[in-house]
């Protein structure tokens, strides 16, 4: 059976299905049903036709998830999960026409390293004393390795590669929009849950995460890989420069107005970076001086409250979340020296904050917190042997994306190649302070960067 013929079977199925399906709800009277059922089966069509539009999507609201919600939150289930879901049996539908493509990916080194990584939580999740806890998180993790996936095996090409690159910088100029009008106003225009909408500096100032539902600290890391993308983009290529700047401007207003310390933080690093990297830019006396403008006349509409909350880095203000922060380390590395094998299980540091073994610790508080830091959380809760795969998947994106800069198969993949690493190493930074290993980004870059990689072999291959 061909592919084209196997696709075609399949649309038919899903056509008569879905058919029947709206008139057997309209004639009971369930019109919203009815009308619910054909934006499904037009959307299972146009997936089947097009499985690459789901991973789009599904890229867009990885970071603008509180406008999805505000879309979709009348649902009954999670759109997003759905989505993802849908998107595999697409390629399940295409499968004759993408088998080649999926071997390969399969036998990617991150591909196999995050399905491992998947499969020990297992493992991990047999010697966790709260099985709840641990079976939410074990979901969680497999609808991220799902995302990974879905975009290894559907960005198959330098074009489709490029467009998901390019809707990380385009949603981050939109949540760095929304963000900034909240500021202005004093509002949440779309974000709902509890994370991004009680949010507050010592200082009581309100903060917001953007288009984003995550709390701010975690939104500014997300809305961070835009801004560095774009920046590093305008520096190394022409093509869309100014475009770019003005993007890189207005996200740098956005994640200072986000209150976020550990994206102010991981910023100036990479900025610092680029300032060595581009030391004999012809340009660069221009863009610093320009820079140094902006920040001078920005000045009087940053609020006093935001160098405060810098300088609580340095012991220049008193600010307890950090006493919390350091309090949450503390108990992960003697959780870790009581469990280094298997760790403590998934989502269960949560559980363990609360013990009574901790409770003269200060900072300490009577709720579970989570672990704000990826990299001790993941060694704490699946100890060294889930940690290794995550952080050799890691490793091995970087090194896929430096193979890309020194063997290109054109300009525009080695540039995408050094912005892509650029951004990631920014938001990996600002990763020490916050649970990232449960976010969608983490996942989603990871599959970006061996896309990346495979469509420029591809390409190559073709030469």
């Amino acid at each position: 059976m061909t592919a084209a013929l196997l696709v075609t079977l399949t649309m038919v199925v899903l056509v008569a299905t879905g058919a029947l399906a709206v008139l057997v709800a309209g004639a009971v009277g369930m019109a919203p049903l009815a009308l619910g059922l054909g934006f499904a089966l037009y959307g299972g069509i146009v997936l089947v036709v097009q499985p690459f539009l789901g991973v789009a999507v599904l890229t867009t609201f990885s970071q603008l998830d509180a406008i999805e919600k505000l879309l979709f939150g009348f649902l009954p289930f999670s759109f997003f999960k759905t989505l993802a879901l849908a998107t595999a049996l697409a390629i399940l539908a295409n499968g004759l026409r993408l088998r080649d493509h999926v071997r390969v990916m399969l036998q990617q080194p991150v591909v196999v390293l995050a399905i491992v990584f998947l499969m020990l939580t297992v493992v991990s999740m047999a010697g966790a004393e709260d099985k709840v806890m641990a079976l939410a998180s074990m979901r969680k993790m497999l609808s991220l390795v799902l995302l990974l996936l879905l975009v290894a095996m559907l960005a198959d090409t330098p074009r489709k590669v490029a467009v998901l690159l390019w809707i990380l910088v385009a949603t981050s100029l939109v949540s760095s929009l929304i963000l900034l009008v909240d500021f202005v106003l004093g509002m949440q225009l779309v974000a709902q849950s509890d994370a991004a909408t009680t949010a507050r500096t010592a200082e009581g100032v309100a903060r917001s995460s953007g288009g984003s539902d995550y709390n701010p600290t975690t939104a500014a890391s997300m809305l961070l890989v835009g801004v560095v993308f774009a920046l590093v983009h305008a520096l190394e290529s022409p093509v869309w420069r100014w475009r770019l700047l003005m993007i890189a401007g207005i996200g740098s207003i956005a994640v200072v107005m986000s209150f976020a310390r550990s994206a102010a933080l991981a910023y100036g690093l990479v900025g610092l970076v680029l300032v060595w990297r581009y030391r004999r830019w012809q340009h660069l006396p221009l863009a610093i001086a320009a820079m140094a403008l902006v920040g001078v006349a920005a000045l009087p509409f940053i609020p006093a409250e935001y160098w405060e909350r810098l300088s609580s880095l340095f012991g220049g203000a008193a600010d307890p979340t950090l006493g919390r922060r350091f309090t949450y380390n503390l108990i992960g590395i003697d959780l870790f020296l009581h469990h280094p094998v298997f760790g403590v299980g998934p989502g269960n540091f949560v559980h363990h904050f609360t013990d009574n073994d901790y409770r003269y610790l200060p900072g300490r508080t009577l709720l579970g917190r989570e672990l704000h830091n990826m990299y001790l959380s993941v060694v704490v809760q699946y100890g060294l042997v889930g940690a290794f795969p995550f952080f050799a998947m890691l490793v091995i994106c970087f090194r896929q994306l430096r193979a890309v800069q020194a063997t290109p198969c054109s300009e525009a993949m080695r540039v995408q190649a050094l912005a892509l690493g650029f951004a990631f190493a920014a938001y990996l930074v600002a990763s020490l302070f916050l649970p990232n290993e449960e976010t969608k980004y983490t996942w989603l870059l990871a599959g970006l960067s061996t896309a990346l990689f495979v469509a420029n072999r591809k390409e190559l291959a073709r030469k």
